[in-house]
Formats: C-alpha cells, sequence, structure tokens
C-alpha cells in the first residue's frame, strides 16, 4: 500500500507547491514587494488597534503592562480570523485554474492553508520582534500553554476558513460580506479591551459560545494567574474546529459542481 501511496503523495505535493507560486503571483505580483504588503497589512492591524488601546489606557487593568494585554487579545483574532477569512476566497479567486484537468478544488483549499499559516506566523515573528524592539516584555509565564493557545487559534482558523470557502462557492460574495461582520461581532465579544472576570455570571455564559473569547482566555491564562485555566474550555474551541473543518471538507465533495460553475 505505501508504494502506492508515496507516488500519490509525491504528486500531491508537486501540485500544491506550483499553485502556491501561482497563487502568491496572482495575489501578490512578480515582486517580492507586493507580499510585503500581504504581510504589512494584518501586521498594522495589530499595531494601530494595540496603540489605540495604549493611547487611551496608561494602566493595565491586568498585570503591569497594557501593551501586553491588549496584545494577548488581538492576537488570537488576527491568526485566527483573518486566515478564515482569506481561506474563503481560495477558490473564487483561484478558479481559473480548475480549467486544469489535474486540478481539483481541494488543491486549491490545501495550497491556501498553508500559505495564510504561514503568513500568520510572519505575523506573529514581526509583531513580537516590534514588541521586544519597544523593551516589551511580552513572554508568557507558561510557555507551553500560550504554544497551545497560539496553534488552537491558527487550528481554528484553518477550520473556519475550510467551512467559509464552500459557503463562498455557494452563495458568493455576499456571503464574504456577512463573514466579515460576524467576524467584528465575534471580536467585539471576545473581552480583548476588558477582563473576563469583570463580567457577570450570565454574560460570560453568553461570551463563552465565541471560541474566539475562549481562545483569548486561554493565551492570557498562560501570562496572568488571576486567569483560571480550568475555567477555558479547550474541549470545545477544538469541537468548533474540528466540525468546521469536517463539515468544510465534505461540503467540497457535495457541492464541486458550485466551484466549477
Amino acid at each position: 500500500m505505501s508504494a502506492h501511496l508515496l507516488p500519490k503523495l509525491s504528486e500531491f505535493g508537486r501540485i500544491i507547491s506550483v499553485i502556491l507560486l501561482m497563487d502568491m503571483r496572482t495575489r501578490f505580483g512578480a515582486s517580492f514587494f507586493g507580499y510585503l504588503i500581504a504581510i504589512g497589512w494584518p501586521l498594522s492591524h495589530l499595531v494601530i488597534i494595540s496603540g489605540a488601546y495604549l493611547l487611551r489606557n496608561y494602566v493595565a487593568p491586568v498585570g503591569e503592562s497594557p501593551a501586553v494585554f491588549v496584545a494577548t487579545g488581538v492576537v488570537p483574532y488576527i491568526l485566527c480570523l483573518y486566515p478564515g477569512r482569506m481561506l474563503g476566497m481560495a477558490v473564487i479567486q483561484g478558479r481559473s485554474l480548475l480549467n486544469m484537468p489535474i486540478l481539483k478544488p481541494g488543491h486549491l483549499i490545501a495550497a491556501r492553508w498553508i500559505l495564510e499559516v504561514l503568513n500568520a506566523f510572519i505575523v506573529l515573528g514581526l509583531y513580537l520582534l516590534l514588541m521586544y524592539s519597544l523593551d516589551i516584555d511580552f513572554l508568557p509565564a507558561d510557555y507551553f500553554v500560550a504554544a497551545q493557545a497560539v496553534l488552537a487559534a491558527v487550528y481554528l482558523g484553518v477550520g473556519i476558513g475550510a467551512l467559509n470557502t464552500v459557503a463562498c462557492a455557494v452563495f458568493g460574495h455576499f456571503f464574504l460580506l456577512a463573514f466579515t461582520m460576524v467576524t467584528v461581532l465575534l471580536y467585539i465579544a471576545s473581552g480583548v479591551y476588558v477582563p473576563s472576570y469583570t463580567f457577570s455570571e450570565e454574560m460570560r455564559e453568553y461570551y463563552s459560545y465565541n471560541p474566539l473569547f475562549q481562545i483569548v482566555e486561554w493565551l492570557r491564562s498562560a501570562y496572568y494567574t488571576s486567569y483560571d485555566p480550568a475555567m477555558v474550555d479547550k474541549f470545545y474551541v477544538i469541537e468548533v474546529a474540528s466540525i468546521s473543518l469536517a463539515l468544510g471538507l465534505l461540503g467540497e465533495r457535495f457541492f464541486r459542481g458550485k466551484f466549477l460553475s
């Protein structure tokens, strides 16, 4: 069986690498400057939101650094919902490539997954470098929990993106606009600017259904002792991401005709 599987995996890898290069050239142009813009957009989003918060808040509601507090809220949004939105446009932007018989919608989706996850980690790395250059200590108290939260955010973004890709193929650009509005609501209800322990029990229960809120809590529990890791429903985050990913993969099979039309 492995003798038959290896050539197929090798062929799949070659197809994905070609699509990656074509996708980057189509979206960012032939120059490296175009790719820098793609990285700079979410990075500037991080910097602008953090800067606006710091201009209004000189004292951190938790911990000693207001920069660290707001960053632990904004980073999950950038790692999760940015890739989720860009993945939704994978087939729409690469539909012309499907005229080649060897290419399937799954190839376009997989290539965009790789590219967006790579972009997310590059943005995170540059943001950490910027924090370090400003002499802001962004190192967590628990590296393992912080790594878990970051990976969970990326995985949720991939899962949401897979489902988003199918929905965009079925409903068109209108769904992408609706999804963008939903991401804003998820962001507002994620507790980015306000410590969750100030919420009433009823409000916290409502917020707990937002997986982004859970990831923010997850990441902050790696920085602050006042955030109890036991209060984070990690299984819920993984469950939402896995179900979204499974539905996206199934939808790619059942609605493949919509991708081609």
